[in-house]
């Protein structure tokens, strides 16, 4: 029960603190055309390999006619929101959508958030709990996927300037 509270809890701290960062940057560069329609193309393959994955414990509970739970009720929700999510996110990076136009790469960020991912990967050898144990495990895996894919689609970037601009030199 204290876990869903402290979930409850975390997330309306994160809306407060999104509602307050979305206020106070009024002016800061937004997605251009093309990032908006490749987001709207991310945001439906998230949806689609939501519903697919949901639709799939369903049939698979109406055949069975038991109910699927992965260690506790509500993990295999959670699995399924983060695969979509993760379907989203690998999307977006992919299709130069992930940031905005203005916004960049940072090094220190991604090292930071490595460490977190880290951390839960961590948290998921210690815990006894199996339930907990999954939760962790699949948020500090998301993390480190979702950053790795963020610097490799950096290093792609930088290799493609290098080729166009080795490209105008020798032209």
């Amino acid at each position: 029960m204290w876990f869903g509270v402290g979930v409850m809890v975390a997330l309306a701290i994160g809306a407060v603190i999104w509602v307050a960062l979305k206020v106070s940057k009024k002016d800061c560069k937004k997605y251009d055309e093309r990032q908006v329609a490749a987001r709207g193309k991310a945001y439906k393959a998230g949806f689609i390999t939501f519903v697919f994955c949901e639709l799939a414990v369903f049939f698979i509970e109406l055949f069975t006619e038991k109910a699927l739970v992965l260690f506790s009720p509500g993990v295999l929700h959670i699995l399924i929101l983060l695969v979509s999510l993760l379907v989203f996110i690998e999307y977006a990076i992919f299709s130069d959508a992930y940031y905005n136009v203005g916004q960049g790469f940072n090094i220190k960020w991604c090292i930071i958030m490595l460490m977190l991912g880290g951390v839960y990967i961590l948290q998921f050898l210690r815990t006894e709990r199996d339930w907990f144990a999954i939760y962790t495990f699949a948020a500090g895996l998301f993390i480190i996927i979702v950053i790795v894919s963020i610097m490799i689609k950096h290093a792609v970037n930088k290799k493609r300037e290098a080729a166009l601009d080795q490209e105008e030199s020798e032209e």
